[in-house]
């Protein structure tokens, strides 16, 4: 029985080494476990080739030697810090011999003692470098922390290790961005660079509008050329990026706007819609529930009579949808004016009115619906004449739309000069 157990110890501490171990600590316990844990990747590769599949009793016979040699290879692979002391020992497990290695290290001179990490975009707006840098909020103090109190010799392969951060960040919660990384340091001071670029298809141009039906527009011109430089900084960005953000980017403007001292004096609801592509489109729509006020005037192109004309709506919202109102018209040829006073239902985009004119006594009906901020459907019914009108308009800009007319006996089109 003897014999047997001798043999078995015996073939246990002569077993081959199937697994090695590194870890290395830093003394002064100021290095990042980022960093440590690199080192522990650089030299887990030499101890692998080192011991794997060697005699674990050769190993154990020789080891303040293998200690040594360790240190002076950890001394060479491992720049800035300097091995104090090397442990080594080997331990039997169920599944196999492991070669166990504890290297405690300390900075050589200088450690840094400040990071200050600069993030900049390239090519990219202030206002959407914004939205983007909420994206990556964790960045900066990842950087800091991997480099504070780290030997400041080491600096040339932390670099490598704060790009794989940077590009694992980017790649992430950027997918339509790359980034390029500078590292360099001064009296005991680490900088680090990084600048984020756009890649793909970029938006080449942005068309812009801001349009309400419930004020004059030319209310708003100064508001107008505030938000023209706000929507004109989405250009730059990849196309996919600013469909993904999209949602994001109108928030923030709309928050913006929404603070604004003429939006909040004439109590406007803003709405931001944005139509991302090569050739951005940006509507910024500023309606009111509690009033409707437009003037417009008319120049027709193919109608002898009464070409010239203007009408002035002003109304007042009594519920969400129901609106009474005043409207003024004048022939301009004829200097002869009608007033109208009416009532309109509001349903989504489509409007209702009755309108009993004056002095014609006559009683007419509109209906209008807008497929889109720019296109609009018109159909009035004059109680007078029996006459019906159709007609189709599209808004070239906000102060002025072209329209097409056929009405019972006539059709031509017609200049609108918007207010």
């Amino acid at each position: 029985m003897f014999l047997v157990c001798l043999l078995w110890t015996e073939c246990i501490l002569a077993a081959p080494v199937t697994k090695v171990n590194v870890t290395i600590r830093d003394e002064a316990g100021k290095t990042s476990p980022v960093l440590l844990h690199k080192m522990e990747d650089s030299m887990q590769v030499v101890a692998s080739q080192l011991f794997n599949s060697r005699d674990s009793e050769f190993i154990m016979a020789d080891r303040s030697g293998y200690e040594h040699l360790l240190s002076e290879i950890a001394d060479r692979v491992i720049t800035g810090y300097q091995t104090n002391r090397v442990l080594l020992s080997v331990v039997h497990e169920p599944e196999g011999t492991a070669v166990d290695l504890a290297f405690s290290v300390a900075p050589w001179a200088q450690t840094v003692q400040q990071v200050d990490v600069d993030i900049q975009f390239s090519g990219v707006s202030p206002f959407a470098s914004a939205v983007l840098q909420a994206k990556i909020p964790a960045l900066k103090k990842q950087l800091q922390e991997t480099l504070q109190g780290a030997s400041l010799d080491a600096a040339d392969w932390a670099g490598g290790i704060l790009r794989g951060q940077v590009k694992s960040c980017v790649e992430k919660a950027l997918p339509d961005f790359k980034a390029a990384v500078d590292l360099t340091t001064k009296d005991g001071s680490a900088l680090v660079q990084v600048v984020i670029y756009p890649v793909g298809e970029l938006v080449r141009s942005v068309e812009y509008s801001m349009i309400s039906r419930s004020i004059p527009n030319i209310l708003l011109m100064q508001l107008k050329y505030k938000y023209a430089d706000k929507a004109k900084s989405l250009q730059g960005l990849p196309v996919s990026c600013l469909k993904t953000n999209q949602e994001i980017l109108a928030e923030r403007l709309l928050q913006e706007l929404s603070e604004e001292p003429q939006v909040r004096r004439h109590h406007l609801k803003p709405q931001v819609i944005i139509h991302p592509g090569p050739e951005t489109q940006v509507e910024l729509l500023l309606e009111s529930d509690e009033y409707k006020i437009w003037f417009e005037g008319y120049g027709d192109i193919g109608r002898k009579d009464h070409n010239l004309s203007g009408r002035a709506h002003i109304g007042k919202f009594i519920s969400r949808r129901d609106e009474i109102f005043g409207e003024a018209g004048v022939d301009l040829k004829h200097v002869k004016w009608d007033f109208n006073a009416g009532y309109a239902y509001h349903w989504g985009k489509a409007t209702l009115s009755y309108m009993r004119r004056i002095p014609a006594d006559a009683n007419i009906y509109r209906f209008e619906y807008d497929f889109t901020p720019k296109w609009r459907f018109r159909y009035e019914h004059f109680g007078n004449t029996k006459e019906n009108e159709y007609a189709v308009r599209y808004r070239i800009h906000e102060f002025l739309s072209g329209e097409y007319v056929y009405s019972t006996n006539k059709s031509y089109f017609r200049i609108v000069g918007n207010l």
